[in-house]
């Protein structure tokens, strides 16, 4: 689940999250529809609103007791959906959908969020009445109990009954409808009734189609696309989510290619409505002044300054060679890989240490110039000092491609991706002077941790990846964070600093809620989304970010029952 609105400290947020057990040592007598405590035991749920139930965890004095409902004779053609209403902040809940009746064992539908409130729905497309199970859970081992009502929907499939749009029948690869570039708007698919477009790209022209619909609504749009006539040749694909998706396609044949593309959504998806654009346009690979998202580094004076890791997609021509700067501690040394395939175009690689004869191919320290796939240079500092060393990207003056596209990968470079800061070892300070910890709960001196939680130390929260928004491979990971417990990445635009829950603060508005990370036996946990996309960020964007992690059980150091990491800032490039 993704986060996008401003974290307020003084407001109740993510109460699953920070929120403690009930209050009560021992949970009330369960709801009159008991025993309904596995799923061949289950209570047949009626259509509407059903009130007071009552669900016992793990921490209840009796023991686990999981409520299993039956929902009985949801017509063909019908959406079932069931909703599960409750305050977190006593205990969150989750809640399961089976198309199995009586065994459960083919689970449909999962809703697990840490917010008040789950949801799950399946359209009946069997042709013919079915019954279904939902299992209602507790999440998390401290679970005491927690009273919740249960909503049950049965209503007709839109995706059942909808008017299709004005291009079907295309609902194989032989009746393709031919599209011309440009907007195409109002368009419909459903599990059950595929689209398929033809698209005729020039000879060294670069197809491109995106794919736009609500997201959330109804399934998500997946786009294949295939340079065959019978489908059979995949050339791109795109597993959208989010409302946006792409497929892109080179045509290097030397003739026009009639492409074929195909619209769908996911088996219990449903249906959706969606718009493509659709362009071409020439390839870049045959056109110099078409480059990767680093442009303009075409001399040694606007070279990229440049971290370790993995940078994908890069593009270069004989008309315009990339330049990219590093910095490398003294005694380390500096690695460079650039990852190709000679079959377009040979691409080099040359370092130097500075700007006098940067460039020109004949003051360079070191090079990788051989006639193979991939280059490879390494170089060791030992000048004494902190050096900057230039990058030279270019393509042979020799090879019979003009350009091509490139994977570079740098090690050992000493590049500081994330600066730390905002340790609760009493020194945090963002200018307006040193702030302690809530509780006087500060950490080691100098360990680059937060606050101390219930473990006796505080969660250290890293980075790895780069900072280039065109990679999108930025990973934070929290470690020494309390075990089995979930957490969540939050960033800020602003620095602030002062005590909150039982840590320090020090990201201000407008801030993002990023990502849930959930630790595992170790207290540990990364991130496995898009930060760029969560986050909102720009090239340019200075950033800072915190883990904010659960301690439960009443032990906080504060009593608060969360915590904060050390801070860290980046600044996107």
């Amino acid at each position: 689940m993704r986060f996008h609105s401003a974290l307020r400290p003084s407001a109740v947020v993510l109460a699953a999250l920070l929120g403690s057990t009930t209050a009560f040592a021992q949970c009330p007598l369960d709801d009159s529809f008991e025993d309904n405590d596995d799923c061949a035991s289950a209570s047949i749920a009626p259509t509407g609103l059903t009130t007071g139930l009552l669900l016992h965890g793990a921490a209840n004095a009796g023991g686990l007791d999981e409520d299993y409902w039956l929902i009985q004779g949801v017509p063909a053609g019908q959406i079932l959906t069931v909703d599960l209403l409750f305050v977190d902040a006593t205990g969150d809940i989750d809640l399961r959908l089976f198309s199995d009746p009586g065994t459960c064992a083919t689970q449909i539908a999962y809703s697990g969020s840490i917010s008040d409130n789950e949801q799950v729905s399946v359209a009946n497309g069997t042709g013919a009445a079915a019954d279904y199970a939902i299992r209602v859970q507790a999440f998390g081992s401290s679970f005491d109990c927690n009273n919740y009502d249960l909503q049950v929907t049965i209503a007709p499939d839109p995706c059942a009954t909808a008017v299709d749009d004005s291009l079907e029948e295309n609902d194989d690869c032989a009746s393709a409808v031919a599209l011309a570039s440009g907007s195409h708007l109002g368009l419909f698919v459903s599990e059950t009734d595929a689209d398929y477009y033809s698209v005729v790209v020039p000879a060294g022209d670069v197809l491109t189609v995106d794919v736009s619909y609500a997201s959330g609504v109804n399934g998500d749009v997946d786009l294949f696309l295939y340079d065959d006539a019978a489908c059979l040749n995949q050339v791109d694909s795109n597993f959208s989510f989010g409302g946006t998706g792409q497929v892109s396609w080179s045509n290097v044949s030397g003739v026009p290619v009639n492409v074929q593309l195909k619209a769908e959504v996911a088996v219990g998806a449903g249906c959706n409505n969606y718009d493509l654009n659709v362009a071409t346009a020439p390839d870049p690979c045959l056109n110099p002044l078409s480059d990767d998202s680093l442009e303009d580094n075409d001399d040694c004076s606007s070279a990229v300054s440049m971290n370790d890791g993995l940078s994908t997609g890069l593009f270069v021509s004989k008309a315009d060679e990339d330049f990219y700067s590093v910095s490398v501690a003294d005694g380390d040394s500096l690695t460079v890989d650039l990852f190709f395939s000679t079959a377009t175009a040979d691409i080099d690689v040359y370092l130097y240490d500075d700007l006098v004869g940067c460039g020109d191919l004949t003051s360079y320290l070191v090079r990788g110039f051989t006639g193979s796939d991939d280059e490879s240079i390494t170089w060791t500092n030992s000048t004494g000092s902190v050096q900057s060393y230039y990058i030279q990207v270019v393509v042979w003056a020799s090879s019979a491609g003009e350009c091509n596209n490139y994977d570079m990968q740098i090690t050992g470079s000493g590049g500081v991706l994330a600066t730390a800061f905002c340790f609760g070892d009493g020194t945090a300070n963002v200018g307006g002077g040193l702030v302690g910890c809530p509780c006087s709960n500060e950490s080691a001196l100098g360990a680059g941790e937060g606050c101390k939680s219930s473990l006796g130390y505080g969660a250290i929260l890293t980075a790895s990846g780069t900072s280039i928004v065109a990679n999108d491979d930025l990973v934070f990971t929290v470690s020494q964070a309390r075990a089995n417990q979930p957490s969540m990445l939050v960033q800020g635009s602003t620095l602030v600093a002062f005590p909150f829950k039982d840590g320090i603060l020090c990201m201000g508005n407008p801030t993002e809620r990023v990502e849930v990370v959930f630790t595992d036996a170790t207290g540990s946990g990364s991130t496995v989304s898009s930060i760029v996309t969560n986050g909102n960020v720009l090239p340019g964007n200075l950033r800072y970010y915190q883990q904010w992690y659960r301690d439960p059980g009443g032990v906080s150091p504060c009593g608060n029952g969360s915590n904060f990491s050390n801070g860290l800032e980046i600044l996107w490039n």
